[in-house]
């Protein structure tokens, strides 16, 4: 969950399967023979649900497409599409915690299907809350707690949540990549929370930031965003370490895998060159980028600033 998005519904007395009426659908006959085993079952419902996650964004996304064109019966295919996806995934999960409704994993997951699938928002905090009763070393469901209180305004108990998640789990970086968000977007509501001025709020963040993306050494968006929020201290007021942020491109570049993503880099590491007063190291970054994309204006425009020897981004 990189973004915040909330949901829920609840299993509550009745709402699920009976352990005698506990068998999957056709669809998914092959799970009934990994019911006897409890962590195989939840990990199997779970890929299954990655699995349906990605379809139901593809099935969207040609929907999107469709209605563009004015296709409408490709549209109506496509929701149709998910709405059996949806349908098929929460028998799953329903089927699952009828089997173990007392598993941690499968409560947390559970509320998060709730929250992306079916918006339902009492129910998947709900889930979280029995998860975390089950097993208040999860760090799944603290996490998802953070995301689900900062975004309703409670910021006490989000940043509380998130907390707990990262000391329970300290080397996730999905953990630390949401916490550094936070600080960033919702600034004034943090320090209030903290007592943190500025500079001591955007060092946190950075902090936060540079180990999420050091916690996965190929990740490519990890490392964009750590070098990107070097560019939040000019919004913040606080200095920046230029130099830090063009070496944080540069290794971004080192992780890119398209070229969109290259020359991406090369503008940006110019920006922090520029900001530094580096403007002959900008230029040579620009010149690469111009290679890419010889009518980029942008990249043009900064070409320029650098020729003149301007120190800005």
């Amino acid at each position: 969950m990189m973004l915040i998005r909330v949901a829920a519904a609840c299993v509550l007395a009745g709402a699920v399967l009976s352990a005698q009426e506990a068998s999957f659908p056709p669809e998914l006959d092959q799970l009934n023979a990994l019911a006897g085993d409890e962590t195989k079952l939840v990990e199997a419902v779970r890929q299954f649900d990655v699995l349906q996650q990605g379809l139901i964004e593809w099935d969207r996304e040609i929907a999107s497409e469709a209605a563009k064109t004015g296709d409408r019966d490709e549209v109506q295919r496509r929701e149709e599409a998910v709405g059996a996806r949806v349908e098929l995934l929460g028998k799953a999960y329903e089927t699952l915690l009828a089997h173990y409704p007392r598993n941690a994993r499968a409560l947390n997951y559970y509320g998060e299907y709730l929250c992306d699938q079916k918006g339902e928002m009492a129910g998947a905090l709900s889930m979280w809350k029995k998860s975390i009763a089950e097993d208040p070393k999860l760090s799944l469901p603290h996490n998802n707690l953070g995301i689900y209180y900062t975004h309703v305004g409670e910021y006490s108990r989000g940043l509380a949540a998130y907390k707990k998640a990262i000391e329970l789990e300290p080397d996730n970086a999905d953990f630390k990549f949401n916490l550094a968000q936070v600080y960033l977007i919702n600034r004034p509501q943090v320090k209030e929370e903290y007592k943190w001025d500025d500079a001591r709020l955007y060092k946190e963040a950075m902090k936060l930031s540079k180990e999420a993306a050091d916690l996965r050494p190929t990740d490519y968006e990890l490392a964009q965003d750590y070098a990107v929020n070097f560019f939040a201290a000019t919004q913040i007021g606080v200095e920046a370490d230029w130099n830090k942020a063009a070496l944080a491109w540069q290794n971004a570049r080192a992780r890119a895998t398209q070229l969109d993503q290259v020359f991406y880099t090369w503008l940006n590491e110019a920006r922090a060159r520029l900001f530094q007063g580096e403007n002959e190291k900008a230029a040579v970054c620009l010149q690469e980028a111009l290679k890419m994309d010889p009518n980029n204006a942008v990249a043009k425009q900064l070409l320029e600033k650098a020729k003149a020897g301007q120190k800005t981004g």
